[in-house]
């Protein structure tokens, strides 16, 4: 026989009313969180699987905002190139315009206008921001503008080289930024070129011009022959000069070497070994300049010597004057081709005057065909190229055989770019070049098409390259939005509720806790006092 006290018949009851309302309770907890799993133990094994595909839901989720972030940059750098392009497709219709040979200085200085305005909006465009304020081309300095104004009025690149990057996926890792500097400013050259830009312990704020390259062969000449060493433009006080200072060009080497020296003048041009600058203002005696040469030259400072070529090179005729003219004998070379005309053994006598050599010039039927003319001005010889360089020389520039008699007498010929040829000169200058507007102007136009057509090269390249990065990044894209859906199915699998079996269980589950209850209820009330 057994027995079965109260105490365990309510303890027994109570207990089986308890796991029953547990039950209950937990289903409808999963019917109204939708999850089945809402805690380790409704499931241990699944909820340490749950966890961990939540881990890689989220580690999806970070990619995808990377994503479209790299993709939003990427954009806005895509966007800011093309109106580039467009600008810059602009200028180069100005600089076609600005080699027509019909224009007066007004309507070069009309293009010169128009070239600063395109010039002011390329800036605006290279300090383009990104959706958080950051500048776009600026590297990894993205709080300062990628350009901005120097002292002498140029635009320069004031960011560093540093490329952004962002993480699409584990090992997968896209650009989205492209620093300035290898963007607009180490491109191609047409030819060697020239950056001047004021030391940056100078004081007193003069500025220096961009200047230009007016002779591109003595420039190079000059390039080679000092092994490409930078120039720096210093002061030294001189009381008999205009301004109380002489200007020395001296090579950035120890010891250095003088190149030019001369007067110091405010605004007036330096000119020297082919290239030539202004300085602007009172310079302070400690102040210098540095002229560096390179092979490669950014956008804005391409745009900012033809400006500058528009507004201070004039186009004219090359003029050479004849100061001293008594010849001994032998030839004079005028562009290679020799006064007297005719062979070797046409030279001057000795008794030739101003007015000869003036009418041996005009009636030589191959420098008229160049559009060489003399004339006799203040007393001297006046010779005009017809547009191009001169080059007059005592020594035939190109030796025949037998060789053709050298000029002798006494010769000296001013105005030339740099030395001017005078055969009484110690050592004498036996041949010297004398510059015309028109090929200067001609060269400088040219060369900046060149330029122009370099730095469409430089920026299609680059938005070539975007573009690329903008299909890895759909492509990332598509394969994360894949990877996530497949993640999320998983989890949904393990840890969603099936709601259909979850609502059937709780009816059931209510109906057996019902009955449960109702059974207890009779059961309680039994008792042995009944049968007495």
């Amino acid at each position: 026989m057994i027995r079965i006290s109260s105490q365990q018949i309510f303890s027994s009851g109570i207990s089986r009313l308890q796991d029953l309302n547990a039950s209950l309770q937990q289903t409808s907890q999963q019917v109204s969180t939708g999850k089945r799993v809402n805690q380790p133990s409704d499931d241990p094994v699944a909820a340490a699987r749950i966890l961990k595909l939540d881990q890689e839901v989220a580690r999806i989720e970070q990619f995808q905002r990377n994503a479209g972030l790299a993709e939003n940059r990427l954009q806005q750098e895509e966007n800011a190139i093309s109106s580039m392009l467009d600008v810059v497709q602009r200028v180069r219709e100005l600089t076609v315009q600005a080699g027509n040979g019909a224009l007066t200085p007004s309507d070069r200085q009309s293009i010169a206008s128009e070239l600063r305005e395109r010039l002011d909006q390329l800036a605006t465009l290279g300090n383009a921001r990104d959706a958080s304020g950051e500048y776009i081309f600026s590297g990894f300095q993205g709080e300062v503008p990628a350009f901005g104004k120097n002292i002498s009025g140029n635009w320069v690149y004031q960011g560093d080289e540093g490329q952004r990057k962002l993480e699409l996926d584990e090992g997968v890792t896209v650009p989205i930024s492209d620093h300035g500097k290898g963007l607009f400013v180490d491109i191609a050259s047409a030819d060697r070129t020239f950056f001047a830009e004021a030391g940056g312990d100078n004081v007193s704020g003069a500025r220096i011009s961009t200047g230009m390259v007016v002779d591109q062969d003595l420039y190079n000449q000059f390039y080679d022959s000092n092994g490409g060493v930078d120039l720096e433009v210093r002061f030294v006080a001189n009381g008999g000069s205009p301004s109380g200072l002489d200007y020395e060009v001296v090579t950035r080497e120890q010891p250095p070497t003088t190149v030019a020296t001369g007067n110091f003048i405010s605004g007036e041009s330096i000119q020297f070994e082919g290239i030539q600058f202004e300085i602007h203002g009172i310079p302070d005696v400690n102040d210098t300049f540095d002229i560096k040469t390179s092979e490669r030259q950014g956008m804005f400072t391409s745009i900012e010597k033809l400006i500058y070529g528009l507004e201070n090179q004039a186009k004219g005729r090359a003029r050479a004057t004849v100061t001293n003219f008594a010849p001994t004998g032998g030839k004079l070379y005028i562009n290679g081709l020799s006064v007297p005309q005719g062979g070797a053994g046409a030279v001057f006598t000795g008794t030739e005057t101003n007015a000869d050599l003036r009418d041996l010039i005009n009636n030589h039927t191959e420098l008229a065909e160049q559009g060489i003319t003399a004339s006799i001005e203040n007393g001297n010889v006046v010779i005009r190229s017809g547009g191009q360089d001169l080059n007059i020389s005592a020594q035939d520039p190109d030796p025949k055989v037998p060789p053709w008699p050298d000029y002798t007498g006494a010769l000296q010929v001013t105005g030339a770019k740099a030395e001017d040829l005078d055969l009484g000169a110690a050592p004498p200058v036996t041949s010297a070049n004398y510059q015309g507007g028109n090929e200067a102007y001609d060269a400088l136009v040219a060369d900046s098409l060149v330029n122009m057509d370099n730095i469409q090269e430089s920026l299609i390249s680059t938005q070539t390259e975007i573009g690329g990065r903008l299909n890895s990044v759909e492509t990332t894209s598509v394969f994360l939005e894949d990877s996530s859906v497949y993640t999320k199915d998983i989890r949904s699998q393990l840890q969603d509720v099936d709601y259909a079996e979850a609502i059937s269980n709780l009816t059931f589950q209510s109906f057996v806790l019902q009955a449960a209850q109702q059974s207890f209820a009779q059961v309680s009330r039994l008792s042995l006092f009944d049968r007495l």
